[in-house]
């Protein structure tokens, strides 16, 4: 291997490497029944380098993926980082126009695609892209992605890799509108993911859940830090509260990152006393507040600690922590203090930086900062200016020096002069003992500019009316805060990543109030 592919190199490829070379027999995947130690995966991701550098793909070239959690997508991620490739994740929730779009804006060469996502659209990806690899039992053995493993070709590929060369290009999730994409080079994510080791509690015995889809950001930065230490990350497609506590004692699950509402369909499950959870010794939760009551039970019934990481796809997470020695002293929607890599401050509309108390813009600054919106120089200027990064959300530092979110700029309700928190009425809904999930949003009001307007999941077998839940809010929240209106619904619009879509709720709701007057 020449100089220049390991002199000052930062490449997130060499995690699986090094840490293969340490600990070759350790199991690094548990997928169902198969276990595939660190030598075998580094090998298969060596062998799937190879393969992709043999079609004739040159370093920047990318590589799309639309696939859900399984082994196959780990040795993709990292077989396209050791080739010195751009991965493109897409999420499989969004539209086929949505993908037609993304692989026609970064250009893919190839294109992994999970068989259950095809949908009858092999023949228009084909068209798309030169190469389609095919994860499933229904392909042909020509189009496996197993086919990509079969050469003997185990050593590392010999590319020059440096810290800031592309890694990924990965889409925003579209809860604003139309996703951009987000370019991420090899420091953002591989210094990152070392940090969240020590921000997160990791440990090298580690059994940890790749339960959150790997394409987002979140997951995929865990699995990329628990990768650096040689721990076992176990592939769970799906969640379904039994399942998961069964394969929790089965495997010995030691660290777990969820959403919220998964924490509380498990811990609220009629099933939760038969089963032995005991290994649980961390649990990590983001994308949303969790309520008090699941909190405090959570803590109490499986003895483990608690904590929320907070970051985004343009600033490669966690950005800040809220610590487990935190959880149940600090109240409110605390985001904790900043990830050991990561400046935060709190901005105003002038570029002026704002002191204790004071409500402004959370700006960041750091290595894990993207290198850019593609094809877009307008957003990118916009996003770092006053040389800050820009997250768009509102938060302000307490008097202990701990981040705390007040909400999205957007999605700040601005009811009869007044602004509200959705995040405030939300954890108020959150905190009645019927309800599951919680959302709130302002809609148009002749009298009231925009209405505080929640929609609600109950628990499963619960009953309630929205005249209880609204009282249950006048005892927590001010007069101007509470809802004008509860809609007790089935469910809630989210993208694949857990993320509630408030703006699929302001668009299909938005004549509610002129249709229906409220006072």
């Amino acid at each position: 291997m020449s100089e220049i592919t390991i002199l000052n190199r930062v490449a997130i490829g060499d995690i699986v490497r090094r840490t293969a070379a340490k600990n070759p027999a350790k199991t690094a995947i548990i997928s169902g029944d198969k276990r595939i130690s660190y030598q075998e995966f580094n090998e298969d991701c060596n062998r799937f380098a190879h393969y992709l550098l043999d079609l004739g793909l040159e370093k920047g070239d990318s590589v799309a993926t639309i696939c859900g959690n399984s082994w196959q997508f780990l040795v993709a991620i990292f077989g396209i980082a050791k080739a010195g490739l751009v991965w493109v994740p897409i999420n499989p929730g969004v539209s086929f126009n949505e993908k037609s779009y993304i692989l026609a804006e970064v250009r893919a060469k190839v294109l992994i695609c999970d068989e259950v996502f095809l949908q009858d659209k092999k023949e228009e990806y084909s068209s798309m892209c030169p190469e389609l690899l095919i994860i499933g039992k229904g392909a042909t053995e020509a189009e496996k992605f197993e086919h990509a493993l079969n050469s003997n070709q185990t050593e590392e590929p010999e590319v020059a890799i440096s810290d800031r060369d592309l890694a990924q290009i990965m889409f925003t999730s579209g809860t604003t509108g139309s996703p951009k994409g987000v370019l991420i080079n090899h420091q953002a994510v591989f210094i990152a993911s070392l940090a969240n080791i020590i921000e997160a509690g990791m440990a090298k015995d580690d059994i940890a859940t790749m339960m959150m889809p790997v394409f987002h950001c979140a997951q995929h930065t865990l699995v990329s830090s628990f990768f650096h230490l040689g721990a076992t990350v176990v592939v769970i497609q799906g969640f379904e509260p039994e399942s998961f506590m069964k394969t929790v004692e089965k495997e010995k699950i030691t660290w777990m990152f969820g959403l919220p509402m998964m924490y509380r369909a498990f811990l609220y499950h009629p099933s939760f006393k038969k089963y032995n959870l005991s290994s649980l010794r961390y649990c990590l939760y983001a994308m949303a507040p969790m309520d008090r009551n699941t909190l405090e039970k959570g803590i109490s019934e499986l003895g483990c600690e608690f904590a929320l990481g907070s970051g985004q796809t343009e600033m490669y997470p966690a950005t800040c922590v809220f610590k487990p020695e935190d959880q149940l002293r600090k109240s409110g929607p605390y985001w904790g203090t900043a990830s050991l890599i990561t400046d935060i401050a709190i901005m105003d509309d002038n570029g002026n930086l704002l002191g204790k108390n004071e409500v402004g813009e959370i700006v960041h600054r750091g290595p894990n900062v993207m290198d850019g919106y593609l094809n877009n120089p307008e957003e990118t200027k916009r996003s770092r200016q006053f040389g800050w990064h820009h997250t768009g959300d509102l938060g302000y530092f307490d008097e202990d020096g701990l981040l705390v979110f007040v909400d999205r700029k957007k999605d700040m309700i601005k009811t009869g002069g007044e602004n509200v928190a959705s995040i405030q009425v939300e954890q108020a809904l959150l905190s009645y003992p019927k309800v599951l999930n919680a959302v709130a949003v302002g809609l148009p009001h002749e009298r009231w500019i925009e209405a505080v307007t929640a929609f609600v999941v109950l628990k499963p077998g619960e009953e309630a009316t929205k005249e209880e839940i609204i009282k249950h809010c006048k005892e927590r929240l001010g007069t101007f805060q509470i809802p004008k209106e509860v809609l007790i619904v089935t469910e809630l619009p989210q993208t694949t990543t857990g993320k509630i879509q408030k703006n699929v709720l302001r668009e299909q709701f938005k004549n509610l109030y002129s249709n229906n007057p409220v006072v």
